[in-house]
């Protein structure tokens, strides 16, 4: 039975109090999101696990199985059904779970045929904190192939090149260009960061995550966006006093002309000489122009992506 079927039944069945409460609440939200923000649509494009699948996909949330864990919410891989799966776990007692996990829930039932969206067949409502089922294919966060050098078996460039980071942000820009232009209406991500971008097998980067991101109206899209983006800056206590803030530490090699002084040593381990250089001189000029201040100072996503495949068309293969 389809998720919206069960959910529509079981709800309004007269033996619906048997049900754990916690399905009846997350249920009763992700039908109020999805009619909201598909004007009334009856259809949901995923499937409806219960929590026993669930616990057995992941031996009850085994912590050898878990491969990331975020503010509120931890990733385990598991089996369901004879497939590979990846299961993002809700944190039971946090606050915002059930409103943000639902709105995850939706936005990415709405974004799952784009490539570079992580696939999502189903979720799990009975948990206090809802879980949703992803297909895997060996997908590594991009935070442990950047922090951690975590090495996947089997995985495509693992070392994370200059070419596949060039690949990972081009993907990454044509997926919120998409989010931006080519859905009812316009949703803007705010959480962009490593925990939230899955890279799988091949190479190819995918959006992971939607609980803080929110759709806007015509007016609030003429007039900007006046939430606050909600992940947090990026920062380091062990750098220099005025080198704490990415930014400033990124803004004064360049200001210096040293900006290869800061470069991650597997980039210029890669070789490539001065053509290299000049990608990269053009890469970091783009992502300057992107953390300015004014809105106006900024370039639309759509002219971010489409800078992005020039600079990418001059890497020999």
């Amino acid at each position: 039975m389809g998720l919206w079927r069960r959910i529509s039944s079981l709800i309004f069945k007269p033996n619906a109090k048997q049900l754990p409460s916690s399905f009846l609440k997350n249920g009763s939200m992700l039908l109020e999101e999805f009619m909201d923000s598909c004007n009334g649509s009856y259809n949901i494009p995923i499937r409806n696990f219960s929590a026993k699948q669930i616990l057995r996909a992941t031996n009850n949330f085994d912590q050898h199985q878990l491969i990331l864990k975020d503010g509120f919410f931890k990733i385990y891989k598991g089996s369901l059904e004879e497939r590979l799966i990846l299961v993002k776990k809700f944190d039971d007692d946090f606050q915002f779970s059930p409103p943000e996990a639902i709105r995850d829930i939706v936005i990415t039932s709405q974004t799952r045929s784009h490539r570079n969206v992580a696939r999502l067949f189903g979720c799990c409502l009975e948990f206090e904190g809802p879980a949703l089922v992803y297909e895997h294919s060996g997908d590594v966060p991009l935070r442990n192939l950047l922090i951690d050098r975590y090495k996947a078996s089997g995985h495509e460039d693992s070392s994370l090149g200059w070419k596949s980071r060039l690949r990972i942000a081009k993907d990454i820009a044509n997926v919120v260009t998409y989010l931006h232009t080519a859905l009812s209406r316009p949703v803007v991500h705010r959480d962009l960061k490593p925990n939230n971008i899955m890279v799988d097998q091949h190479g190819i980067a995918k959006l992971f995550d939607f609980s803080w991101s929110i759709s806007i109206s015509p007016e609030e899209e003429a007039s900007g966006v006046k939430d606050q983006v909600k992940g947090k800056s990026a920062y380091s206590l062990e750098r220099e006093e005025d080198e704490i803030n990415l930014v400033d530490f990124v803004k004064k090699y360049v200001d210096n002309d040293q900006f290869t002084k800061i470069l991650d040593p597997l980039i210029l381990g890669g070789g490539g000489g001065i053509e290299q250089e000049q990608q990269l001189q053009a890469f970091l000029a783009l992502a300057l122009k992107c953390i300015q201040e004014k809105r106006e100072d900024r370039p639309p996503m759509i002219a971010v992506a489409k800078e992005l495949r020039q600079i990418e068309r001059y890497i020999h293969p």
